[in-house]
């Protein structure tokens, strides 16, 4: 697997994340703004991804005699959860992001190159989701040609280039009106919110914002019950912490 290097031992790596624009530009324009809430939201799927391959080797399979059963079917709900936030982020983009930019820039097409870009992914995370939800423990295999090492690989590339690019592709909007650049993020963040869940609160860049309590509820309610959070390189408050599964030691929850 061929990706962006990284010197830290954390999830910085192995694909690299994404600096927020506005730490460099400086403009009262909204689309300085949007690229950098969006920088926020690719960094945390990039985060979340790293912490998938950082740990997916060491999680000990059926043949190993520190396997248990209960540590693959954590992880692979931990994969389940990253695939189905990276299909309600694009989904909220090709549903109403992209078509409303469209309308009000007055420029038909503006956001095709990002739209198409979903496609080049598109199938492998599908493999994935289905792979997550239909491995049986026991059957669990990180290399070798049926393993998820190999389905990530197939699309990871295409997936963070586009994540990347898109940031690229936001910056070019400065000759946009502000004003209705701004109603139509807004408007996107109220959809998302709506129709989104409280699957990853990776690092505290979580995207669209939460209220202030929604942390504190999802870990009261959720996470105490369900093993698929140790998996995760923050808390639920976005601090960093030490992942789960590194060498073959697991930590505790």
């Amino acid at each position: 697997m061929t990706t962006k290097s990284s010197p830290t031992p954390w999830v910085d790596g192995p694909f690299s994340l994404i600096e927020t624009p506005s730490v460099k530009i400086k403009s009262d324009h909204f689309y300085l703004k949007a690229a950098s809430e969006m920088t926020h939201a690719h960094n945390v799927l990039i985060r979340s991804l790293n912490a998938i391959l950082r740990q997916g080797p060491h999680i000990p399979t059926s043949t190993d005699p520190k396997y248990c059963a209960k540590d693959v079917t954590d992880f692979l709900n931990y994969v389940r959860c990253w695939v189905q936030m990276v299909h309600h982020h694009h989904w909220v983009e090709e549903e109403f992001i992209f078509p409303e930019m469209d309308k009000f820039s007055g420029k038909p097409g503006l956001m095709d190159e990002p739209r198409h870009q979903h496609e080049l992914f598109q199938a492998g995370l599908t493999n994935l989701e289905s792979y997550s939800i239909n491995t049986k423990p026991e059957k669990f295999e990180w290399k070798g040609a049926q393993g998820m090492e190999h389905i990530i690989d197939s699309f990871s590339e295409d997936l963070t280039g586009h994540l990347y690019g898109e940031i690229e592709v936001l910056l070019t909007l400065s000759d946009l009106d502000s004003e209705e650049f701004k109603k139509t993020w807004l408007k996107a963040e109220t959809i998302a919110k709506q129709s989104g869940n409280l699957k990853l609160l990776a690092c505290g860049e979580d995207f669209p914002p939460f209220p202030w309590f929604m942390p504190y509820l999802a870990h009261y309610a959720f996470a105490v019950r369900n093993g698929s959070w140790r998996f995760n390189p923050c808390d639920f408050w976005g601090k960093p912490r030490p992942l789960a599964f590194v060498n073959n030691n697991a930590s505790e929850d």
